[in-house]
């Protein structure tokens, strides 16, 4: 399973706005499906604010990240 969000943060590494799915390559098992859409959401709201320095906060402020997750699925790694 596959799911590409995207979104910004500020200088302090917070996030502005909501992610936003722009791609996403899911199973048939719906609710396999919700656990692993709530499970990148869990881990995005657990990292943030994002730990960056001043300058990388000043240089990635506002522009548009386009993180992908993914789960190998049946043993595949």
């Amino acid at each position: 399973m596959t799911l590409t969000l995207q979104f910004s943060i500020r200088r302090n590494g917070t996030l502005i706005g909501k992610p936003r799915a722009t791609y996403s390559r899911l199973g048939d098992d719906g609710s396999l499906n919700r656990a692993f859409v709530a499970s990148v959401l869990e881990a995005l709201d657990k990292a943030l604010p994002l730990p960056v320095s001043d300058s990388l906060g000043g240089a990635i402020a506002g522009r548009l990240l386009f993180p992908r997750f993914t789960a190998a699925s049946g043993g595949e790694s």
